[in-house]
C-alpha cells in the first residue's frame, strides 16, 4: 500500500515506525475490551477565588481549580496505536499510566457560566491566552492580572492541561507539566542517537548545553560536537578537548574564538530512556473529553465541571501551541476515543506551516525551525495546508484535515498568523502548493494575517541582538474579535468574516525580493530587507543529523507591502492602516551575532519622520507624520474610521474601537501636530 494514499493515522504510524526503530504500533484488540483511556482520579490540589475575588460584570467571581489527572491508557486500543512507544511503557497489567497538570478558571456561580470551554494549549507550560486575549497576566492571583477581563465577562470556562512531557509535573497552577513513563525494551534501557542544538547569543569563552535525554555513555568517543556559522555552512568538528560531560544531562563547551556569539553548536550523542511524549496529545484529548462528558472519575468523585459541563469546546494554540494544535488535528487526536469531536472549533495561531516535534522517539517539543536556529529540526514537512493536495516535490497526498475528514471530527478552524510566520514559518505553504500556486481552502477553514506584526507584539521596541527595535504593533484586539467569532461559529453556526490572508491569485504574495514585494528602500535608515528566509527542502529524519534533499526546494513566498513597507493584505489594525511607522515581521541579527540572519521571532520598527524637514535630512522616502496628518484631529479621525471599518467587518469588538481611539488621542508621536 502506498503511504500517500493511507488514512491519516495509519500513515503517521507507518512513517513513525520506519523512521524511529523500535516504536510500538499495535493492531486493535478483537472484541470488546478495556476502554482506550480511564481517568482514574482527578486529584484536586487547590480550589480558591481567582483574580483576588474580582467580579466580572453579571457573571461575578471566578475560581481557580488546580488538579492532577491520574490517567490509565490501553496501548492496544485503536484510538491509541498512533502513540509512539506506548506499549513499551506498559505496567505489569499491560496498561500505561501517567499524570498531568490541570488548571481551570470557571465561574463560581454555575448558572452564570456560558457552558463554553476555551482550552488554551499551554505554551512551554504557560497560560498565554490570558495576556494575548485579555491583555492580562500569565497568572490569575490579583484583579490587575485579569487585564480587561473579556473572557471572564463572557462567562467562559478556561482550561489548561499539561502536554509537554519534558516539563515536570508542577501541581501549583503556576505552570503545566507531566509525569510520563519511560519506554523500555522488555525492561532493558532503550538507547539511540539524539541531537541537541544551542546558539548562545551572548559573548563568552565557555557555555553549557543541557541534554534532553540522559547520555547512555559519557565516553567522548561515542559523541560528536560540531560548530558552524550558518545552517548551510560546513560543520567544524570540535576535538574532545573542547568539551566535556558535566553529567549525563549536560555538557560544557569551550567556545572557539573564531566563531561569534551566533554560532550554531550541535551535539550528537547516544541517549537513553525515551519518554512517551505522544501521551501529551492523548492527555489533551482525554482530559477534555472527560470534562465534556463525565460526571465523576473512576473513584466516583465529581469532576470540577460536573455542574457546568460544556456544550461547546474551543481550542486556542499560540506559537509552539499552535504548531501542536495543527499536529494534534493532523494525527487524528481530535477524535474522542468513544467517537465524536474533542474540539468543536480550533484556532492555531502564529504557527505558520509547521507542526511539532512531539509524537516521535527522542522528541523535543520545545524546538522548532527558524532560518538560523534549529533549521532542520523535526516537524516542518508536508502536509502544510488544510485541504488535501499532492505535494509537487515528494508526490505524497495529504492535508492537515485529511484524517478527521474520514470520521467527520474536523473542527471549525481559524488559522491566524503574523507577518513573521511568512519569513520564519513558511506560512505561504498554508495556501500554496510549494510551487507558488494557490490551493483550495476547505469551507470549514478561515485564514487571517495580523498584518505587519511580529510573532508577539513587543512591550517596548528594544533591539537586543537585532539591528532594529522590535515591532510593537498591537494584536490583542484581533485575537479578541476572532475568538468571539470562532465561538459564535461553533455555538450558533454564525459564519465568521471571510478569510483575510495573502494569496498568489490576488497578487498579495511575492518572492522575498524588493521589486516583487514593493518594499521601500530604507537601508539608509537601518531597515534592510533580508536576503533570505527560512527555506525548506524535503528532509529524511531517519538519519542523525537529518538529511535535507538540497536538490529540491519549496517555493516560499511573503506578503506584498505598500509604499510604507506595511502589508497590503490581512487584518490591518489602525497601527498599520493609519501608520506612524513601518512595521515588519522580519528583523536581522546585528554584528557579532550571525549578522544578517533573521533575528529569531522579532520584527522591526522604523518610525516615520516627524515632518518634512526631518524627512529631508534623513532621506526618508516615506511621507512624514505631519505631511500625512495635518492636525491631531485628522489623525484621530482616520484612526476612528479604520477601527469602525474593522468593526463593521466583524474584526474588532465595540469595546476595542473605543480603546483604540482613546490610545490614539494620547499617542506621544502625534502630540507635536497642530490641534
Amino acid at each position: 500500500m502506498r503511504i500517500n494514499h493511507m488514512r491519516g493515522w495509519a500513515r503517521v504510524a507507518l512513517l513513525a515506525s520506519a523512521l524511529f526503530v523500535g516504536c510500538a504500533i499495535h493492531s486493535p484488540m478483537p472484541g470488546s475490551g478495556p476502554p482506550a483511556t480511564t481517568i482514574e482520579r482527578i486529584e484536586v490540589v487547590s480550589r480558591k477565588p481567582a483574580f483576588g475575588g474580582a467580579r466580572f460584570g453579571d457573571v461575578g467571581e471566578y475560581e481557580m481549580v488546580v488538579a492532577v489527572a491520574h490517567v490509565k491508557v490501553h496501548p492496544g486500543h485503536p484510538a491509541n496505536r498512533r502513540i509512539v512507544d506506548l506499549a513499551a511503557a506498559a505496567d505489569a497489567d499491560g496498561m500505561v499510566r501517567y499524570q498531568t497538570d490541570v488548571v481551570l478558571l470557571r465561574p463560581s456561580e454555575a448558572n452564570k457560566a456560558s457552558r463554553v470551554l476555551v482550552f488554551d494549549v499551554a505554551n512551554r507550560g504557560r497560560k498565554l491566552m490570558l495576556p494575548l486575549v485579555d491583555d492580562g497576566d500569565l497568572q490569575a492571583d490579583t484583579a490587575a492580572q485579569a487585564g480587561n477581563g473579556w473572557l471572564m465577562r463572557q462567562g467562559h470556562t478556561m482550561l489548561w492541561v499539561g502536554w509537554q512531557g519534558d516539563l515536570p509535573l508542577n501541581r501549583s497552577g503556576r505552570s503545566l507539566g507531566m509525569a510520563l513513563p519511560v519506554a523500555t525494551n522488555h525492561g532493558a534501557p532503550i538507547t539511540g542517537s539524539s541531537l541537541e542544538e544551542v546558539v548562545f547569543d551572548a559573548p563568552g569563552t565557555a557555555g553549557t548545553m543541557p541534554l534532553s535525554y540522559p547520555a547512555a555513555t559519557q565516553d567522548p568517543t561515542r559523541a560528536e560536537l560540531t560548530v558552524r556559522a550558518r545552517p548551510e555552512a560546513p560543520a567544524t568538528v570540535l576535538s574532545a578537548s573542547a568539551w566535556r560531560f558535566k553529567s549525563a544531562r549536560e555538557i560544557e563547551i569551550e567556545r572557539p574564538p573564531s566563531f561569534d556569539a551566533g554560532a550554531i553548536y550541535q551535539f550528537k550523542y547516544e541517549a537513553r530512556d525515551p519518554r512517551v511524549m505522544g501521551l501529551g496529545m492523548a492527555a489533551v484529548r482525554d482530559v477534555v473529553s472527560f470534562l465534556k462528558t463525565a460526571q465523576v472519575d473512576a473513584e466516583g468523585q465529581p469532576q470540577p465541571l460536573a455542574d457546568i459541563r460544556p456544550n461547546v469546546t474551543v481550542a486556542l494554540g499560540i506559537s509552539q501551541s499552535g504548531r501542536f494544535l495543527r499536529d494534534f488535528i493532523w494525527q487524528g487526536f481530535n477524535t474522542a476515543p468513544t467517537g465524536g469531536r474533542v474540539f468543536d472549533a480550533a484556532m492555531p495561531t502564529i504557527a505558520g506551516s509547521r507542526k511539532s516535534f512531539t509524537n516521535v522517539r527522542w522528541a523535543q517539543p520545545g524546538r522548532f525551525s527558524r532560518e538560523h536556529e534549529d533549521h532542520w529540526v523535526y516537524g516542518d514537512q508536508f502536509p502544510f495546508g488544510y485541504g488535501t493536495i499532492t505535494d509537487p516535490l515528494t508526490g505524497r497526498t495529504d492535508g492537515i484535515l485529511a484524517s478527521c475528514r474520514t470520521d467527520d471530527t474536523c473542527p471549525k478552524l481559524m488559522h491566524v498568523d503574523s507577518n513573521l510566520e511568512f519569513w520564519q514559518g513558511r506560512a505561504s505553504l498554508v495556501v500554496t502548493d510549494g510551487a507558488g500556486r494557490d490551493v483550495p481552502v476547505p469551507a470549514s477553514v478561515r485564514l487571517y494575517l495580523m498584518s505587519s506584526t511580529q510573532h508577539v507584539s513587543a512591550a517596548t521596541p528594544a533591539a537586543g541582538i537585532c539591528q532594529m527595535p522590535n515591532n510593537p504593533a498591537r494584536q490583542s484586539s484581533t485575537y479578541r474579535a476572532l475568538m468571539a467569532r470562532l465561538i459564535t461559529w461553533a455555538r450558533d453556526g454564525q459564519e465568521p468574516p471571510p478569510s483575510r490572508y495573502p494569496s498568489a491569485a490576488a497578487g498579495t504574495l511575492a518572492r522575498p525580493q524588493r521589486a516583487e514585494m514593493g518594499f521601500p528602500e530604507l537601508d539608509a535608515l537601518g531597515l534592510k530587507l533580508p536576503t533570505a528566509l527560512n527555506d525548506l527542502n524535503p528532509v529524511d529524519y531517519s538519519a542523525t543529523p537529518a538529511r535535507a534533499d538540497t536538490r529540491l526546494r519549496y517555493l516560499v513566498l511573503v506578503p506584498r507591502t505598500d509604499a510604507d513597507g506595511n502589508d497590503v493584505a490581512g487584518v490591518r489594525v489602525p497601527d498599520i492602516d493609519v501608520p506612524l511607522a513601518t512595521y515588519t515581521g522580519f528583523g536581522l541579527r546585528k554584528s557579532g551575532f550571525a549578522e544578517g540572519q533573521l533575528c529569531g521571532l522579532d520584527g522591526s520598527y522604523l518610525p516615520l519622520s516627524r515632518d518634512a524637514q526631518e524627512r529631508s535630512v534623513r532621506h526618508d522616502p516615506r511621507p512624514s507624520i505631519a505631511e500625512r496628518y495635518p492636525t491631531r484631529g485628522t489623525y484621530i479621525e482616520r484612526v476612528r474610521a479604520s477601527a469602525e471599518h474593522l468593526r463593521s467587518d466583524g474584526l474588532m469588538l465595540d469595546e476595542d474601537v473605543a480603546r483604540v481611539i482613546d490610545s490614539a488621542s494620547k499617542d506621544a508621536r502625534v502630540q507635536a501636530l497642530a490641534q
